[in-house]
Parts: structure tokens; C-alpha cells; sequence
């Protein structure tokens, strides 16, 4: 009796005519991360996923990978059966006798309109065959309940092989990583930005990342071993990264040297956004992402976020503008990057930090503070320093060099 794992995704089945062009990225996506496992081969019958493991092949270290394919909506742990309804009681009870319960549903989808039984029979008589085995296994006590049972049986009635699965587990949701297109994002070593980019993951996005790190790097002080380490966290999500570190020190004492005190925190931003952008454009990105969360600090305000936009040609996409801190660092910890956001670390942010910084920027004034500066020899500066990082998800490990592997590189839909 083969094993398989049965995938639904619920966005993706809302596409009409570019359909396949996203379930083709999800089961690309889903190879990448099943690199290395006893993984027979990937099937897609009607609607639905499925991944076929070799025999006695061991299951949990498949679903600990789905859960970071972003596109699946749900899965559960399935089993091939026959047509019959005896054979589909045995595989069913045969699952389900593994653990006591006191309610009971059966779902049936027939997908293969051949099949004898609509499902609305199959569920009826499937569920009268269940619930007489539950009752004398577990006690009368046993009910039938279709709102919310303890227990759920599935049958998946295909032109291929038909499929019982017992439950359901929560997939990430979302896109397939690589059919949004690229974003660089500008990941500093704090809770927002990973979250951030996690965030543009699950919408399809290819996310690239740009570090700005005081310089040197001071061995336990400096921020780029906490950026590398968070860039390797979030490879999983999205199999391959790309992550820029930029030495900012020399631009920062020339703005502190340039401009008045109040403005520097917004001329650091400015500063990083064109860069950010540069080296965005050099690698067909179509967007900045940033871990801004309005009102949290004073670089935050509309009226900063406004004069800081102004720079950027690229659009700026800020997917924690309404997010409070708590919800930020909850969704940290979900994602794995938490603990690495948690060490402390010498940003090159707070460094000639201003006693007094601007709250409510006008852009008239940001201009005119930001005159006396050498904007496009600053950028080139940050531009020629930046050194590229790169890291890649293969066999369920973390690596660093150049990563050949198709499911990195982005798509666009037809």
C-alpha cells in the first residue's frame, strides 16, 4: 500500500486562463524542498498535489519541509486504496484505528465522474461502515458530528489512483515563491525587516536582501553576522538568497559632517534607499521592501516615511505599516528568526544618533538639508563596497556559494 502526501492549494484554484503557470512553480517549489527524500515522484490529478513516497519511506521529515512551501494551503498524510468500498474501508479504518475519538466525518470528492457512488453516497455509506468499527472499538459512545469532528476521514476519488487520508495540517498559505517577481529588501538585524520579507515570500515574491553595517566589522559587535545568519533562516521559505552587505560608516560621517543633526536619521534612510535601489535595478528587481511599522519610532511617521520615499523611482512596499511590535515578534518566532533578531549588535543606524531627530520632515527642508551633500559619489561609494553573500536550500540543508537550482530564479506569469 503506497504512502503519499495529499497537497490542496485554495489561491491558485482561483486562477483561470495562467492556472498552470502557478501549480508548475508550486510543484517546482515543492521538488526543491523535497530534495534528498524518498520522494517517488510528484503527480498532479484534478485539483490537487500529490507526492508519492518510495515504500517504508519515513513521512515526518517530508511534512517538516511542506510546511515551508509556500502555496500549500493545506496537506494531510494519505494512502492509496482500491475502488471498492471494502477495500476503502480497511485503508480508512486502518488509519484511523491509531488513535481513540468520540466524533466522526467523512469528505468524500469524486473528482472521476465514472466512479459508481456520487459523494454524497460514498460519504453516507464510507462514514456507516466507519462509525460501526468505531463503536465497537471505542465505545457507542462514538457520534457522528459534521461541524467539528475529532477525526476526519478524506477520500479522493481520481482518474489515477484513489486516495484516504485521515486530518489535515495547515500549510503556510500563500503564493509559490517565484511568480511575483523580485523585491530587495533592506534587511537590517532587527524582528521587522526579516518579517517583512517573509511576508513578500508568501505573496510570491523573490526577495533579495541589502545590510548596512558599520564598519569594521567588529567581532561580536557588528550587525552583518547577525544579517548573513537571518538571510540563511529565511532561505528555507524560498529555496536560494541573494544578500548585499554595505559598509556605512564612511557615508554616515559625511552626512554628520554636512547636514544639521535634526535630519540625519532620515538622510541615513534616503541614503540607503537609493542604494538599496541601485543594486535592486542591477538585478531586475521591481520593488524595496522595508520593516516599517508607522508610528514606531520617529524616523516612522508619515510625514518621515513621505520625504524618505522621495528618493526611490522603485515603488517601496512596507507590508508591517499596520502591524504593532508584539504582532511582529510573534510572527518571528513562527518563522525562526526570533532568536537571531534577539542578540545584541552595534547597527550603524544608532551611531551619531542625533539628541533631538525630526519628527514631521517637509521635503522642502530634507532637500535643503541634504544640498550640501555629494549624493551620487555617496551612493557609489556604498554601491562599489557592497560585498555579495549567497545562500542555498539543497537537501534540506543551508548553503553558501552560487546556487544553480531552477526553483531560485523568478518568473513572471504568461
Amino acid at each position: 500500500m503506497r504512502q503519499a502526501l495529499l497537497i490542496h492549494y485554495h489561491e491558485i484554484a482561483l486562477k483561470a486562463g495562467n492556472r498552470s503557470f502557478f501549480t508548475g512553480r508550486l510543484k517546482r517549489n515543492l521538488a526543491a524542498a523535497l530534495e534528498g527524500l524518498a520522494v517517488e515522484r510528484i503527480g498532479h490529478p484534478e485539483g490537487r498535489i500529490v507526492v508519492w513516497l518510495k515504500p517504508d519511506a519515513p513521512v515526518e521529515p517530508a511534512i517538516e519541509r511542506i510546511r515551508r512551501v509556500f502555496g500549500v494551503a493545506n496537506f494531510s498524510v494519505a494512502r492509496e486504496t482500491g475502488r471498492e468500498l471494502d477495500d476503502m474501508v480497511e485503508v480508512a479504518w486502518g488509519m484511523l484505528r491509531e488513535r481513540p475519538f468520540g466524533s466522526l466525518a467523512v469528505r468524500a470528492k469524486r473528482a472521476d465522474k465514472t466512479f459508481p457512488m456520487n459523494s454524497m453516497e460514498l460519504e453516507r455509506r464510507l462514514g456507516g461502515a466507519l462509525m460501526a468499527r468505531a463503536r465497537a472499538a471505542f465505545g457507542p459512545q462514538v457520534r457522528v458530528d459534521l461541524d467539528a469532528p475529532e477525526r476526519t476521514c478524506f477520500v479522493e476519488i481520481t482518474s489515477g489512483p484513489s486516495l484516504i487520508a485521515v486530518d489535515k495540517q495547515p500549510g503556510p498559505g500563500g503564493m509559490p515563491v517565484g511568480t511575483a517577481g523580485r523585491v530587495m529588501c533592506l534587511l537590517s538585524g532587527g524582528f521587522d525587516s526579516a518579517v517583512a520579507a517573509w511576508l513578500m515570500m508568501k505573496r510570491g515574491a523573490k526577495v533579495l536582501f541589502t545590510h548596512f553595517h558599520a564598519t569594521p566589522e567588529r567581532a561580536g559587535r557588528s550587525s552583518a553576522p547577525v544579517a548573513r545568519e537571518l538571510a540563511r533562516r529565511l532561505t528555507p521559505w524560498q529555496f536560494g538568497s541573494h544578500l548585499w552587505l554595505v559598509p556605512f560608516e564612511e557615508i554616515q560621517r559625511h552626512i554628520v559632517a554636512k547636514a544639521p543633526s535634526q535630519f540625519r536619521i532620515i538622510l541615513y534612510r534616503r541614503m540607503m534607499l537609493r542604494i538599496a535601489e541601485r543594486l535592486g535595478r542591477r538585478n531586475r528587481c521591481l520593488g524595496l521592501v522595508t520593516g516599517d511599522s508607522l508610528a514606531q519610532v520617529a524616523s516612522q511617521t508619515l510625514h518621515n516615511l513621505q520625504s524618505v520615499n522621495e528618493v526611490a523611482r522603485l515603488p517601496v512596499y512596507r507590508p508591517l505599516i499596520g502591524f504593532d511590535k508584539e504582532e511582529i515578534m510573534q510572527l518571528a518566532r513562527r518563522i525562526g528568526t526570533y532568536d537571531v533578531s534577539s542578540q545584541k549588535f552595534e547597527d550603524c543606524c544608532p551611531l551619531f544618533m542625533p539628541k533631538s531627530p525630526i519628527i514631521h520632515s517637509q521635503l522642502d527642508s530634507v532637500a535643503a538639508a541634504e544640498s550640501a551633500l555629494d549624493i551620487e559619489a555617496l551612493v557609489k561609494v556604498g554601491v562599489d563596497g557592497a560585498k555579495l553573500e549567497r545562500f542555498h536550500y539543497k537537501t534540506g540543508e543551508v548553503v553558501a556559494g552560487p546556487a544553480t537550482d531552477e526553483a531560485e530564479e523568478p518568473e513572471t506569469a504568461p
